[in-house]
């Protein structure tokens, strides 16, 4: 039940239009209204939600120097995680090509609450975005996201719309620079793209514009595959979304281009060679953008809020509220235990939580052999264990795990 991507491909092609995902998402709504859902499933996802809709990444502003707003730009919290940079760029183009005043907001737009059958979050989330999206005037909003795009027809559908592709092949400037290299690319649909063609069909115009060949994968358009983030597939089966996104990887040689930004890091955890869209039409100094690697989870989170703190400070002249406590400890982890805290779900700032209150508390372990302090700390549901060790460079993080049984402290 909850390893289904709910992307509708079993829907598409089946002669009977069964639907599994409508089965799925009925089960789970059915699980959490009984209270059997595993909390392992979707917490880590549910969390991410949180800390984008809060004040450390939330934002709704006219722009700078506009009273109104004929436009609102919303980037996505998942493209803000993984090319913030990409995000600036593209609202000063907005900025610069539409008349009216091109507002900004940045937040989640539920999606992962909506498929974890989280009615009451969503709601909630949902309610709020949509009064922020009064206060600014009801302005027509310009999506970067498919999946914010299924969200708001589906379930805000009186507000208008239109996909940030579409606004592109209409006021960018071709052609490209000359030292932006062109060849052929093989072109991943999101699944939540399936039923949009005039947004498959703008990015299509956009890359032939670009003089780029496009390599059509066999599973495309309304038959196109999910690449494992979709339906929270990859926070409750792991494994299952690593071999789809394998197995999507291995369909063509080429580099592959996708317009979705968990889409890109989904396939360049696979290994798989991919540039986003915006890698093209809005290039860096990076030479190859296909190389890069995906930012680990906590890095998202500082990618977020960094970029709510710059656009601030740069467009509005104001300060973002200062770090919590437990955020300025000086933590030293290395690549393998980054990966290993990825795979574990476990955040930065948790670890961060566990070292503020073993110092403090004193509760920790000691190992006399290394030095190495071991120390546990359960926030809310999960209890986080670190081992760690203390330098004149800050805090050596050499082991994370976790896992969701208390532990009970004996009298002393």
């Amino acid at each position: 039940i909850n390893s289904c991507s709910l992307c509708g491909l079993c829907e598409v092609i089946c002669p009977n239009d069964f639907s599994m995902a409508d089965i799925c998402r009925n089960a789970r709504a059915s699980m959490v209204k009984r209270g059997k859902m595993p909390p392992s499933a979707h917490e880590f996802a549910l969390r991410d939600i949180a800390f984008s809709n809060s004040e450390k990444f939330a934002l709704s502003k006219h722009e700078p120097g506009h009273e109104k707003s004929e436009y609102l730009f919303f980037p996505g919290c998942q493209l803000s995680a993984s090319s913030p940079a990409h995000v600036e760029t593209v609202y000063d183009f907005l900025r610069s090509r539409l008349k009216g005043g091109v507002g900004l907001m940045l937040r989640c737009c539920g999606a992962p609450a909506d498929w974890a059958a989280r009615e009451d979050i969503f709601q909630s989330d949902i309610e709020i975005l949509q009064t922020q999206w009064e206060v600014l005037g009801k302005p027509e909003i310009i999506l970067a996201c498919s999946t914010c795009y299924s969200i708001f027809k589906s379930r805000l559908s009186h507000i208008k719309i239109i996909s940030l592709w579409e606004i592109l092949e209409e006021y960018y400037a071709f052609p490209l620079p000359e030292t932006v290299h062109k060849g052929t690319l093989a072109l991943h649909d999101p699944c939540t793209a399936r039923h949009e063609a005039r947004i498959r069909d703008a990015v299509r115009r956009l890359l032939r514009n670009a003089e780029y060949n496009i390599e059509e994968l066999k599973y495309r358009g309304k038959q196109t595959s999910c690449c494992g983030y979709g339906g929270l597939m990859s926070n409750a089966n792991p494994a299952l979304a690593k071999a789809v996104i394998q197995r999507r990887a291995k369909e063509s040689e080429s580099d592959f281009v996708t317009y979705c930004a968990m889409c890109r890091d989904a396939l360049a955890s696979a290994g798989k060679r991919t540039v986003h869209l915006l890698d093209i039409l809005f290039p860096s100094d990076d030479t190859d953008p296909a190389s890069q690697r995906p930012p680990a989870y906590s890095q998202r989170h500082e990618n977020r809020a960094r970029l709510k703190e710059q656009l601030c400070k740069r467009l509005w002249k104001e300060k973002v509220s200062d770090m919590a406590e437990h955020e300025d400890l000086m933590l030293n982890i290395s690549p393998e235990i980054e990966k290993l805290m990825d795979e574990r779900r476990i955040l930065k700032s948790d670890i961060e939580k566990v070292i503020r209150y073993a110092e403090e508390s004193g509760n920790r372990f000691c190992n006399p052999k290394t030095g190495h302090r071991l120390a546990a700390y359960k926030p809310v549901n999960v209890t986080y264990w670190a081992e760690y060790s203390v330098s004149d460079k800050g805090v050596i993080i050499h082991n994370a795990y976790c896992h969701r049984m208390g532990i009970v402290e004996g009298k002393r």
